[in-house]
């Protein structure tokens, strides 16, 4: 359990940020679509909050802050809050607790009448029986974030999986016999005909925060606030848009010296093949719920692999933005900064499949010129993150 004083000033062990160099940059991939064909028309302007602090707690205040606050939380409403719970790995894997922590006390702060911390754990049998979400949650310290919240500053929060919320379901005042899963079909889910399921806890309350984790990942490319909405969908959903994948899925030999992402520009191409199936299915995801605030977790970051083991840096910061597109393309930023993938690091965030999906049907802005960034205390990174943003 981490130490807090009452209310939440938490020593915060700092580690030294290790960076790579940047690649040189080349020739621009061709996208799969131009700007002038997107499906609906994107915001005029985006903000992100990017921040640092005396610890994570400072950070993630800062970077809230900086997007705009919390003021769409009004007294008496519930919020759920959503970090990312992949597995019992704990952070990057997961979201770090003391990120979670903050996230809760923001929200408290606000006068809610119930907080629910929620997701849903990953099963390589895409069944509901295992894992417990719950149990991840204890393992990874998701628990304590929010005992330590109840303790430290009253917060009426709860933890819960997404699959065992009939309890909530009454606290909110619907039946405890509520159908967990909900199927939708968004008009621009052009990628899943039949629609796709997802938790109905999420539609029951007034707001969800989004709390993931900024790191790649080994099929998608990368897993920030997009990629989070697979732990919001069931089994069934999760099942059909892994089968899509076209790439190799072996994990374990991600880092051989001969593996595809480490050879470098001949395998772009078809990395962009094989992943697009997936991205365009998980992207379409987002579609079924806008999230007040998407919170992203750079206090420990996977650069190479993930999104459960990998290369890590540390770069001690939070971004926050109300756009999602707008908070991945910096959290991307983020990753080439520090040194990622030649996938990610020698084209521009704007090129990458999931991002250029997402934009054209419709999450959020579409280029740098619409994304107001506002930094604290980032020192010399800010203008290197900056560099990466175009």
């Amino acid at each position: 359990m981490f130490v807090t004083t009452p209310c939440g000033r938490r020593k915060f062990l700092r580690q030294a940020s290790a960076g790579a160099m940047a690649l040189g940059a080349g020739g621009l991939w061709r996208p799969e679509w131009t700007r002038a064909e997107a499906a609906i028309e994107q915001p005029a302007k985006a903000t992100v909050g990017i921040a640092r602090g005396s610890n994570m707690e400072d950070a993630v205040r800062r970077a809230v802050e900086l997007s705009g606050g919390l003021d769409f939380i009004k007294p008496e409403q519930t919020v759920l809050i959503k970090p990312n719970v992949t597995g019992a790995a704990k952070s990057p894997t997961t979201t770090n607790p003391e990120v979670l922590y903050a996230v809760i006390k923001l929200v408290n702060e606000r006068h809610p009448r119930r907080i629910i911390v929620a997701d849903r754990s990953f099963s390589p049998l895409f069944v509901t029986t295992t894992p417990k979400t719950i149990d991840v949650m204890k393992r990874v310290g998701h628990v304590d974030a929010v005992n330590q919240a109840i303790s430290d500053c009253k917060a009426p929060v709860v933890a819960v999986g997404l699959e065992d919320a009939a309890a909530e379901f009454v606290n909110l005042g619907l039946s405890e016999k509520t159908e967990h899963w909900r199927r939708i079909k968004p008009e621009l889910a052009t990628h899943w005909p039949d629609g796709f399921e997802m938790a109905e806890l999420l539609f029951a309350v007034d707001h969800v925060i989004n709390v993931p984790v900024i790191k790649t990942h080994f099929q998608a490319w990368f897993t920030m606030s997009m990629k989070a909405f697979v732990g919001m969908s069931h089994h069934r959903t999760r099942r059909e848009f892994h089968t899509a994948f076209k790439g190799g899925d072996d994990l374990l030999n991600q880092k051989k010296s001969g593996s595809r992402r480490r050879r470098g520009p001949e395998a772009r191409q078809l990395d962009v093949e094989d992943v697009q199936p997936l991205v365009n299915r998980v992207a379409e995801l987002n579609l079924g719920l806008k999230p007040a605030l998407n919170i992203l977790d750079g206090s420990r970051s996977f650069v190479f692999g993930g999104p459960s083991q990998g290369d890590t840096v540390d770069p001690k910061l939070i971004v926050a933005s109300r756009d999602r597109i707008a908070a991945d393309v910096t959290g991307v930023a983020v990753l080439k900064h520090y040194g990622t993938e030649y996938r990610l690091q020698r084209y521009s965030a704007w090129e990458a499949p999931f991002i250029q999906h997402g934009i054209k049907i419709g999450l959020g802005i579409d280029s740098v010129d619409k994304l107001d960034l506002q930094d604290a205390d980032l020192g010399e990174d800010a203008a290197g993150i900056r560099e990466m943003l175009v």
